[in-house]
């Protein structure tokens, strides 16, 4: 079984205002958590239509970050809005697995500093104030599992892409 998704995660309250704007659906997740499924096409697409230039300060040669993790500057931008402040704090985290193997990546923003890359999902939570439960880690006490794919209506951001020629 393969668990394949690029996410947005924050710990504040978001305004749904803002997630209808940015055609986000927000995924209440435990420990008042939210979850906005993005993809990197998707945010390709913001950044060119807003004509942000900007990009996370990640290494696109990081150790083990997957090409198509949302990089793109746009991410804060949304970020801010989503959760009304400017000192935002937020992860975006990366699965790809079948069967078991795979890998995932994940970076954060804590109190508005600058994004940062982290080793795994599970420290990113724990900077967002998740702590795991009795015998479980912080991915599964917020149910990260249950959420496997990511979302078909994010597709048609690969041919928005395409029109702008991003």
């Amino acid at each position: 079984m393969s668990h394949a998704i690029t996410a947005l995660i924050l710990p504040d309250p978001i305004s749904a205002e803002a997630a209808d704007r940015w055609d986000l659906v927000a995924v209440p997740l435990p420990g008042d958590l939210t979850l906005l499924h993005v993809t990197h096409y998707y945010t390709a697409y913001w950044q060119a239509r807003l004509g942000i230039s900007s990009y996370l300060e990640i290494p696109s040669e990081a150790p083990g970050r997957p090409g198509l993790f949302p990089r793109e500057g746009v991410v804060t931008t949304i970020a801010i809005e989503l959760a009304a402040r400017p000192d935002s704090s937020f992860a975006v985290v990366l699965t790809d697995y079948f069967g078991g193997t795979g890998e995932q990546w994940a970076a954060m923003s804590i109190g508005g500093r600058p994004v940062r890359s982290v080793n795994s999902i599970n420290t990113a939570l724990r900077a967002l104030g998740v702590r795991a439960t009795a015998g479980s880690d912080e991915f599964d006490t917020v149910g990260l599992a249950a959420h496997r794919s990511t979302p078909d209506y994010l597709d048609r951001y690969i041919d928005l892409c395409d029109e702008l020629g991003v």
